[in-house]
């Protein structure tokens, strides 16, 4: 059985399927930067620009903060995108929870992020159980809670990537192995920390080779000490590396965002390390 297909419509099918974010494209691994690097204020948005030209300097092309960095913008959407755009840094994406996401009012941030010219949301959630040992139900109702966010930021032109922590890495990967089983690969992505995916005892490289084409994007970071009181430190500095995830983006053919994430909190990371982590991306990634 043989179909007719004009070029027109071909190329447009492929243009819709190869836009998917965690699909090898054309162009390849891109790297980003996570804005906690930075001692940033929330509000302050002309330093915000100020860091994503910085970013821009240290050789990253894309960028990701939380979504309080930018809500001061939400009243002037079309001028502030305008002068995120004039950085030449893509807006990868916003970074939220899924406790912070009520019905009446998360609808309206994922419109006002996507209109930023964000590419996703980042959700984060909390993990069903520190050592990954949990009730079946727990994981299928946490999955339709994603599901259900996934699909509002679907109506609101933007995809929703889940962000993990440590324990949903722990036990052998057992609650993301769980989510990612449980959710619709054409609604939920995933923003693999695997930072905090080693930290938890997991395998990131494994959930990497299993399902590379629902990863959006990764964070890397490295810490040194007992996960119980671990201090992050520059890339290379760590207990452990990022060889192994390397090898599986190798072998899947990986291409979304890879995102250096120093630090976090009220004080923001260090600021020092981005050029250092900059060049551990070329020499682990090569890219």
């Amino acid at each position: 059985m043989t179909f007719d297909i004009s070029r027109r419509r071909f190329l447009g099918a492929v243009a819709i399927f190869s836009c998917r974010p965690g699909l090898a494209q054309g162009s390849g691994i891109r790297v980003g930067c996570q804005a906690n690097g930075f001692p940033l204020k929330a509000g302050d948005f002309p330093a915000l620009l100020a860091a994503l030209k910085t970013m821009k300097e240290l050789g990253y092309v894309g960028f990701e903060c939380n979504t309080r960095f930018v809500e001061g913008q939400f009243g002037r959407i079309a001028e502030a995108r305008r002068e995120i755009e004039k950085t030449g840094v893509t807006f990868i994406g916003a970074h939220y929870s899924m406790q912070q996401a009520k019905p009446d009012t998360f609808p309206q941030v994922a419109a006002n992020v996507a209109a930023l010219g964000a590419q996703a949301i980042v959700m984060s959630g909390r993990g069903l159980a520190p050592d990954g040992k949990f009730e079946k139900e727990a994981a299928v109702k946490k999955a339709a809670e994603m599901e259900a966010l996934a699909r509002v930021c679907k109506s609101k032109g933007i995809r929703m990537a889940y962000h993990n922590h440590n324990p949903e890495f722990a036990n052998h990967n057992a609650e993301i192995e769980a989510l990612a089983n449980a959710t619709n690969p054409e609604l939920v992505d995933f923003l693999m920390d695997a930072g905090h995916g080693y930290l938890g005892g997991g395998n990131p490289a494994e959930f990497m080779e299993r399902h590379s084409r629902r990863i959006f994007g990764c964070h890397i970071k490295t810490f040194k000490g007992p996960a119980s009181k671990p201090t992050q430190v520059p890339l290379g500095q760590g207990d452990f590396g990022f060889e192994a995830l390397a090898a599986a983006i190798k072998k899947t053919g990986w291409g979304g965002w890879l995102m250096c994430e120093e630090g976090g909190g009220p004080q923001g990371g260090d600021t020092a390390a981005l050029g250092p982590d900059r060049e551990y991306f070329r020499r682990i990634f090569g890219v």
